[in-house]
């Protein structure tokens, strides 16, 4: 029988008029003024509207930094943002305005489940390749996605740095709430699979709807399973309200969350309630300098006026291995095709320190998952 992440690889490769999901660039021209332009869309409003944001922020303080030293391979960087708010039906309109009205020869940096998926079709459909989404969906790692070029580590590579956390320190009861949808039902296999591998003694799950903060039935579920650890993969709003309930209702152990939850949203939700709380990162820790990377991107982010964060971290990295990629291919014209093979032909590098190695078979650059925890003044440690 077909899995569930196939299915959806296939019905978005069928959306597009494919076999197989691969990069229709053939009728796409590229643009005559020497520009690569980038589209995005991405939540600048809303619960999620500060991670957009900090991510665009970053990574055009980059390309104006690139641009002011003569382009990246020859040609001037412009990354076009539209707003969608969070909204899948917006994320679908957007896809199409970004090429047909902006001229984007790819889509970059693409946040949230819903645009995500609907980007990772719109691409196909568009001729574009689709680079670096924040998400960490397993769907979008997939060997024929060939148009995918995803910079972080996966959810599923999350849960089993989690996992074996939890496993080093004697936790061998350990439950995950997750939002029943795909993006969490692929969350949910790979927490059921680790468990197994890890052999915990425990290992439960409970669902949210997908928008919902009514966790009441999840709560009940998964405290009554007395779980020592609880991994937290449900949207930000669900996460934090599920939080409170469960302290409420006596759970005294530990919670986790997975990067794509665990931001400075879930923080602001909580206030103290955070304190102790265990993220997953993928990306390198962007205070207190103490690596290469970091203390370089202090430095942008002090020259660009920029607030350091996770997420502006990413956008920073995400645009500085798109450059890299332009910069070695020295491709002929700024198309999307020369886009697409400058990334699937890059070589490993060091990015000031940080090793990044593109995989055909995971359509990743990365496998980078480090735990966070949240102190007492509500800043990030680690």
């Amino acid at each position: 029988m077909m899995n569930r992440r196939k299915a959806i690889t296939l019905a978005c490769a069928a959306a597009a008029g494919l076999s197989r999901p691969t990069l229709g660039i053939a009728t796409r021209k590229p643009s005559a003024d020497g520009v690569v332009r980038l589209g995005q869309s991405t939540a600048l409003t809303g619960v999620n509207g500060a991670v957009g944001r900090q991510f665009r922020d970053a990574a055009l303080g980059w390309f104006n930094v690139v641009n002011s030293q003569g382009g990246a391979g020859g040609y001037r960087i412009e990354l076009m943002t539209l707003d969608d708010g969070g909204v899948v039906e917006r994320a679908t309109t957007n896809s199409k305005l970004l090429t047909s009205t902006h001229g984007a020869a790819g889509f970059f940096g693409f946040a949230g489940p819903g645009a995500n998926r609907e980007g990772m079709q719109g691409a196909m459909e568009e001729g574009v390749p689709f680079i670096a989404p924040v998400s960490g969906m397993d769907v979008l790692r997939q060997r024929d996605n060939t148009n995918v070029y995803l910079l972080r580590a996966g959810h599923r590579d999350e849960i089993r740095q989690i996992i074996r956390h939890t496993r080093s320190t004697g936790t061998t009861r350990v439950a995950l709430l997750f939002d029943y949808e795909s993006a969490g039902w692929e969350i949910r296999d790979s927490f059921a699979q680790s468990a197994e591998n890890a052999k915990l003694a425990s290992s439960v799950s409970a669902s949210v709807s997908r928008g919902s903060v009514d966790v009441d039935p999840a709560v009940a579920a998964l405290v009554a399973a007395n779980p020592q650890a609880i991994i937290l993969a449900a949207n930000p709003s669900a996460s934090a309200a599920f939080v409170r309930a469960a302290r409420k209702a006596g759970f005294g152990g530990s919670f986790y969350t997975v990067s794509t939850v665990g931001g400075q949203v879930l923080l602001d939700q909580l206030g103290q309630l955070a304190v102790g709380i265990s993220v997953a990162q993928v990306v390198p820790f962007p205070w207190g300098g103490t690596t290469a990377i970091s203390r370089e991107f202090l430095g942008f982010c002090a020259a660009s006026q920029l607030k350091p964060d996770f997420a502006s971290m990413e956008g920073y990295i995400a645009a500085r291995w798109l450059t890299e990629a332009l910069k070695r291919a020295k491709p002929r014209e700024p198309s999307a095709a020369a886009l697409g093979t400058a990334l699937e032909q890059m070589p490993a590098l060091s990015l000031s320190g940080f090793p990044l190695a593109f995989s055909s078979d995971t359509r990743s650059a990365s496998s980078f998952v480090e735990l966070t925890v949240v102190s007492s003044q509500l800043k990030f440690l680690k």
